[in-house]
């Protein structure tokens, strides 16, 4: 930053940059995390990413003998499981960003 920069300027983009760091991070977390799930019976496995889009399958064989509604309730099953899970960790996430802007604004209203 320039020496002719006006402190409460300087301060601003500071906490701007660790605010752009945070959202930085989420993003990337979001981008690479995944959630994966199993039915109770462990014969339907379901990934999600962290956009919560399905992006893995898994239906064990023989399972399909089962018919279609024992297949669907299995699915529902899994993919329940991973977005709960997905939701939770959003959650978490959220609880954290608040907390960190919270902090960048306490900072700012100090100086």
């Amino acid at each position: 930053m320039s020496d002719d920069m006006h402190p409460d300027v300087a301060a601003v983009l500071q906490q701007a940059e660790r605010l752009q760091s945070l959202m930085d991070e989420q993003l990337h977390k979001m981008n690479n995390q995944t959630f994966t799930a199993t039915d109770d019976a462990e014969t339907v496995e379901v990934t999600l990413n962290g956009h919560h889009h399905l992006t893995g399958t898994f239906i064990a064989d023989g399972l399909l003998r089962l018919g279609a509604e024992a297949v669907e309730t299995r699915l529902k099953q899994a993919l329940q499981k991973a977005t709960d899970a997905a939701t939770k960790s959003i959650e978490l996430d959220r609880d954290r960003i608040d907390a960190a802007v919270a902090d960048i604004t306490a900072d700012l209203r100090k100086d």
